[in-house]
């Protein structure tokens, strides 16, 4: 089949579906997509929260509970230990599918009606103290954290997969200990404010430096040690040069963190971060193959519009608009959908193989529009068919969702293809991780069929320690400080240092921060680039190389190669193409 031009029903913006697309959605037998690749992405996200947490009890046990559900939300939470329990049976919230009402709205039902895990995560069964965590997996010691695995005392942290004594972090895929505010960083040691660093042990603020020891505001060295500014100094003069930063002191860090910034701005950035890898567009990619329009994937072939995929878990292959999955194969339009086959419209819901629009079922086969349900064959709405009546039935229902489709607010129309309908959405668009790409204001998010959680939990005016008082120095700062309510220089929040954040400061010489973790992780993200790519050409004018402190030194012809990046056009950075952005590596 050739290629068409679509018109996405949600942006209005028309999209390309390639010849390969239609073979792989003929493949999984389901039909194209009306929304456009973008939307898709930020439809996804719009299903999913991490770190807006409530205060809510159980209500099986009465425990209390923190949840990414608000109480307003209507969801049903009980603590892991019971909703993983047999204390109660899934399978009695079973209904018959009513033909005289689109899908959508009878999955709203069953998914208000089925209790939720309160927090995802296996805290007190395979994790230990990892409470405050979501998505997050066969830990120990973990505080504020979200999506990783099999790591140990890390706080206030994204995406960590590997790695011990990490703090305020960002896709750490490589095995690291003791960072702090690091992006992208593998293989190191003692390693603070640095971004795509590897291997890189007592440094900081390094950007893209491989095998730097001692090394402090660099720019794309290799193998270098006592460099400040990419110039080499001998250890004594490196060590005053340290000295006189103060970067024990927030004022010091402060200081270090501007003059930083202005430093990178004066070098060329390479047009994306793709490595070890074949044919493949997005941005964060190493080690795959055949891959369009992925970001921060890995271990992957064959896949396109997919995000935090294929990693540690395992690879991805052969599927479409992944989104946090890894080790999964021919599946589409599915949030954390690891371990499995054919997994398709689905959210959380792992290890398990033919299984399409359900949530948070588990290690299950042939199911549709399940919710919550555990090794469960031959089910649709959490209700137990043999298997032949199952294979009769289906059909049937993806005829019905074709004919009487859901038509929500916007008139957007939700047929059998279409992943869960974002007014359906039990998390406000400011709870989501949609967020974090598109930022809407209240407005506009209802105007485009959203929702919006106005009782964000957090606490304000409480505070018993005001910014100016606390010691500018970590040395100077005393344990009574635990006992303190901090408040945030810029959002105001409330926040309390915990005993282990305070000795992490202490052995790492960081100063308190000023900022509670959400503005510290709003941060990050703004160095992160967007999940989206834009045409552009080399900027290397003339063939200038530069050096030193950003000065050029003068070469050939300019450049003419284009490319796709993440780069938007009217940002400050300088790009280049990999061959000129390998030239200036040193």
């Amino acid at each position: 089949m050739k290629s068409e031009t679509k018109n996405c029903q949600n942006c209005k913006k028309d999209f390309t579906i390639e010849s390969d697309d239609f073979g792989f959605y003929e493949k999984i037998k389901v039909p194209p997509p009306t929304f456009c690749p973008d939307c898709r992405r930020q439809r996804r996200w719009a299903w999913r929260n991490n770190m807006s947490l409530y205060n809510r009890k159980c209500e099986l046990c009465g425990k209390g509970v923190i949840s990414i559900y608000s109480p307003d939300s209507g969801i049903i939470v009980y603590c892991n230990k019971c909703w993983w329990s047999d204390k109660w049976d899934l399978k009695s919230y079973g209904v018959d599918y009513d033909f005289s009402r689109p899908f959508f709205t009878q999955f709203n039902e069953l998914m208000h009606r089925v209790p939720h895990m309160a927090v995802v995560n296996d805290d007190g069964i395979a994790s230990v103290n990892c409470e405050y965590t979501h998505d997050w997996w066969f830990s120990k010691n973990c505080y504020m954290c979200f999506s990783g695995w099999h790591v140990e005392n890390v706080m206030y942290s994204y995406f960590i997969l590997v790695g011990k004594d990490i703090m305020d972090c960002m896709i750490i895929r490589s095995e690291s200990n003791w960072i702090y505010e690091c992006i992208l960083c593998s293989k190191s040691y003692r390693l603070k404010y640095s971004q795509i660093c590897l291997a890189c042990i007592d440094s900081q603020f390094l950007y893209d430096c491989r095998d730097c020891h001692n090394c402090f505001m660099c720019f794309g060295l290799r193998g270098k040690k006592y460099n400040f500014k990419n110039k080499q100094y001998s250890k004594e003069e490196y060590e005053k040069i340290l000295s006189d930063y103060e970067l024990d002191t927030f004022s010091g860090v402060e200081k270090a963190q501007k003059e930083y910034d202005d430093f990178i701005l004066n070098y060329p950035r390479r047009y994306v971060q793709i490595f070890q890898s074949l044919n493949c567009s997005g941005d964060i990619i190493s080690m795959s193959k055949n891959l369009k329009n992925c970001f921060v994937v890995k271990n992957s072939e064959n896949c396109r519009y997919c995000d935090f995929a294929g990693d540690s878990s395992g690879p991805d292959k052969d599927s479409y608009d992944l989104t946090l999955s890894g080790g999964v194969s021919e599946s589409y339009e599915c949030v954390v959908g690891d371990h499995s086959q054919l997994n398709l419209f689905s959210l959380f819901s792992v290890k398990s193989q033919d299984i399409r629009y359900n949530h948070h079922c588990h290690n299950c086969k042939h199911c549709f529009g399940c919710v919550g349900l555990r090794n469960a064959n031959y089910c649709i709405f959490n209700k137990q068919y043999t298997k032949d009546e199952y294979k009769e039935l289906i059909p049937k229902i993806i005829k019905h969702m074709d004919d009487v489709p859901y038509i929500d607010k916007k008139g957007r129309v939700y047929k059998y293809g279409e992943y869960f309908p974002i007014e359906l959405s039990y998390f406000g668009y400011n709870e989501s991780c949609a967020t974090e790409q598109w930022s809407l204001t209240e407005k506009q998010a209802k105007q485009e069929g959203y929702n919006w959680q106005d009782n964000t939990q957090k606490t304000t005016g409480k505070e018993t320690l005001l910014p100016e008082n606390i010691p500018d120095g970590i040395d100077e700062v005393e344990d009574s400080i635990l006992n303190e309510v901090l408040v945030c220089i810029d959002c105001k929040r409330n926040y309390k240092i915990i005993q282990n954040e305070l000795i992490f400061y202490k052995k790492m010489k960081i100063p308190i921060p000023r900022r509670c973790f959400y503005c510290r992780h709003e941060a990050r993200l703004k160095r992160r680039n967007p999940f989206k790519l834009w045409h552009r050409s080399c900027m290397c004018d003339k063939g200038n190389h530069f050096h030193g402190e950003g000065n050029p030194r003068q070469g050939g012809a300019r450049c003419q190669v284009e490319f796709e990046t993440s780069y938007a056009p009217e940002r400050p950075e300088i790009v280049y193409c990999e061959k000129c952005y390998q030239a200036e590596v040193y």
